[in-house]
């Protein structure tokens, strides 16, 4: 069996138990009555959001480790195009990763404090920072 597909193999059952595992938590935390007089109808579906965020944020991140350690699985030394494509691989999984936390930490902060304009403008921070670096990122590689 060659080292690749003894790689792959191991990276199918590592993600596969972390989404096995995040799909329990998200239902063991959405069935757990949770009470609470003060709490509006919209609260419970910015905690749901920020929850199903977190959760596939911290499976992306899980998967980024599998792809950046995919190529030492083999049997021999790896090729530098190998190390490239797990970098390539890695960047592609991290970056909605980081827009997923950002964007539950907005839903947070709605969540636990209260509405006002300072909170808000916290709350629209969190979601604007990831899609202007995007932003910034794609202007700054653009050749003049």
């Amino acid at each position: 069996m060659s080292g690749w597909k003894t790689a792959n193999e191991r990276q199918t059952i590592m993600t596969s138990w972390f989404i096995g595992i995040s799909a329990i938590l998200l239902v063991l935390y959405l069935t757990v009555p949770k009470p609470n007089i003060d709490k509006e109808w919209f609260d419970y579906y910015f905690e749901a959001i920020a929850v199903i965020l977190l959760i596939v944020s911290l499976f992306l991140y899980l998967l980024s480790a599998t792809y950046l350690l995919q190529p030492f699985y083999q049997d021999n030394e790896p090729t530098k195009e190998q190390l490239i494509q797990s970098a390539v691989n890695t960047r592609r999984v991290q970056i909605p990763g980081a827009f997923m936390i950002f964007w539950a930490i907005g839903f947070l902060i709605l969540l636990k404090l209260e509405y006002s304009n300072a909170v808000l403008a916290y709350s629209m921070v969190a979601f604007g920072a990831p899609i202007l670096w995007l932003g910034l990122r794609r202007i700054a590689m653009m050749k003049f």
